[in-house]
C-alpha cells in the first residue's frame, strides 16, 4: 500500500520563535537564568496572535486559573500582602506575586499553546538548534565547574562589579537546571537519528551535566537525572502501565507531603538524617520540619501567598519544596489543584506513550525531573523556574514533532 504525504500548514513565524527561544536558551541559562521569565514572556506575547486557530485544553488551564484566583484571594489574610499604594511605584510590583502569576499564566501559556502548533518542518530546525544549544550548555557548565567558575567570573566582570568566586560557582550551578530539563527532549531527537555515535553523545551530555552539577554543588540536577532516567526506562520497557502508575504517585506527593514530614519528625527518621546529612540537606530538613508544623495551624486556607517570606531565618525566602510551600501558603486548595494539573499532564503522557513509547519516555522523564528539582530547590512562584517549566513543555513538543514521520 502506498501512503501519500499530507501537506502541512507552514508555520514560519512559530518556527522562528521556537528557534529564537532555543538560541537564547544556552546564553540565558549560563549567564542570567532569571531572564528565562523575560524570554518566555516575549515569545508568548509575539505568539499570541496565532492562538486564534488553537484549542487549548480546558482542564489544566482551569486548574491554573483557579489556583491563581485563590492566590489572589489569599492576599486578604497573607502577612506578606503589600499595600495597594505600592502599585504606584513600578519597582514595588515585584512584591505582588499573585498579580505576576496572572501575567505569567497568560504569557507562558500563550507560548506553550502557540508553539505546539508549529509544523514538523519548523520543529526539525528548532530541534537541531536546541540540541546544539543544550550540548553547549552542558559542556561549558562542566568545563567552568572544573575551572571553579573562572570563565563566568571573567564574563561577569566585563560588565558588572567583580563577583566573589564562591558566588560565581553558585551562578554556574544554575545552568545545570535547564540543561537537565532539556536533556530528555534532546535524547528523543538523537534517538530518532541513525548514526553510530548517538549513544556516546547522549552519555557525554549526561556526564557533562553530572560533573558540572557535582563540581558546583548542585545536588538536585543529579537526583533529577537519576529519577528521570528511572521514569524514562520504565516507560520504554512497560509503556502505559508505568506512566499510569505515576498519576497516584505524583498526586500523593502533593497531597501527603506535610504528613510525611510530620511522620519523619515524630518517628525519629529526621533525627537520624540530621546525623548523616551534609549541611545543605540538614538545613532543608529543619525548614521542612518547621513548615509542616506551621501548615497544621492553617491547613485549610493556608497562611496566604508569599507567607513563607515572613517566618525569618526558619524559612529563608521559601521552603525548598513545592508541595510544602503550596500547603503553607494556599492551604489544602493549593496542592489539590497542583496535583490535578500534573495528573492531567501525566494522563496526556499516557496517550503519547500509546502512540510512541519514545515520546512518552521523554515526557515522563522531563516531568519527573521538573518535579524532583521543584521538590528540592526552588520556590514554587519563582518566575524563571515557572518559565523553565513552560520551556520544557515547548522542548518536548519540538522533539515529538521533529522526530515524527509525516505521512
Amino acid at each position: 500500500m502506498i501512503l501519500a504525504s499530507v501537506p502541512e500548514r507552514r508555520t514560519r513565524w512559530l518556527g522562528a520563535l521556537a528557534v529564537f527561544a532555543m538560541v537564547m536558551t544556552p546564553l540565558v541559562g549560563y549567564l542570567i537564568p532569571l531572564w528565562y521569565a523575560a524570554l518566555l514572556s516575549l515569545v508568548g506575547l509575539l505568539a499570541a496572535p496565532t492562538l486564534v486557530r488553537s484549542r487549548p485544553p480546558l482542564l489544566p488551564v482551569f486548574a491554573l486559573i483557579v489556583l491563581v484566583g485563590w492566590a489572589l484571594l489569599s492576599l486578604n489574610w497573607s502577612p506578606a500582602a503589600p499595600h495597594l499604594a505600592d502599585l504606584r511605584r513600578g519597582k514595588d510590583l515585584e512584591k505582588f506575586t499573585a498579580l505576576k502569576l496572572l501575567f505569567q499564566l497568560a504569557l507562558y501559556g500563550s507560548a506553550v499553546a502557540a508553539l505546539s502548533q508549529m509544523s514538523q518542518r519548523s520543529a526539525r530546525l528548532a530541534g537541531k538548534v536546541m540540541l546544539a544549544g543544550v550540548a553547549l550548555l552542558a559542556l561549558i557548565t562542566c568545563v567552568d565547574g572544573m575551572l571553579k567558575a573562572v570563565i563566568y567570573q571573567g564574563l561577569h566582570n566585563l560588565t558588572e562589579e567583580p563577583i566573589r568566586p564562591d558566588l560565581a560557582v553558585v551562578k554556574v550551578s544554575q545552568a545545570t537546571y535547564p540543561a537537565i530539563l532539556l536533556f530528555w527532549p534532546c535524547v528523543r531527537i538523537l534517538d530518532a537519528w541513525s548514526f553510530r555515535g548517538r549513544n556516546l553523545l547522549i552519555a557525554l551530555m549526561a556526564a557533562c551535566i553530572v560533573v558540572g552539577a557535582h563540581l558546583t554543588g548542585a545536588d538536585a540536577p543529579i537526583a533529577a537525572l537519576f529519577l528521570g532516567g528511572v521514569a524514562w526506562l520504565g516507560t520504554r520497557l512497560t509503556g502505559k502501565p508505568f506512566v499510569r502508575a505515576l498519576i497516584p504517585v505524583v498526586s500523593a506527593l502533593f497531597v501527603f507531603a506535610p504528613l510525611v514530614v510530620l511522620w519523619g519528625v515524630r518517628s525519629g527518621l529526621f533525627a537520624w538524617l540530621h546525623q548523616i546529612a551534609p549541611p545543605s540537606w540538614d538545613h532543608r530538613l529543619n525548614i521542612w520540619a518547621f513548615t509542616a508544623d506551621k501548615i497544621v495551624e492553617h491547613a485549610l486556607r493556608g497562611w496566604g501567598i508569599d507567607a513563607s517570606r515572613t517566618f525569618g531565618p526558619a524559612i529563608p525566602l521559601h521552603t525548598h519544596n513545592a508541595a510544602l510551600q503550596l500547603w503553607l501558603e494556599l492551604g489544602s486548595m493549593g496542592p489539590a489543584l497542583a496535583a490535578a494539573f500534573f495528573a492531567w499532564i501525566i494522563y496526556r503522557i499516557v496517550a503519547w506513550t500509546g502512540e510512541n513509547r519514545r515520546d512518552g519516555a521523554m515526557a515522563a522523564a522531563a516531568t519527573v525531573s521538573y518535579l524532583v528539582i521543584g521538590g528540592l530547590s526552588f520556590g514554587v512562584w519563582q518566575e524563571w523556574w515557572l518559565a523553565l517549566g513552560a520551556l520544557t513543555a515547548i522542548a518536548c513538543a519540538v522533539a515529538q514533532k521533529s522526530s515524527a514521520l509525516r505521512w
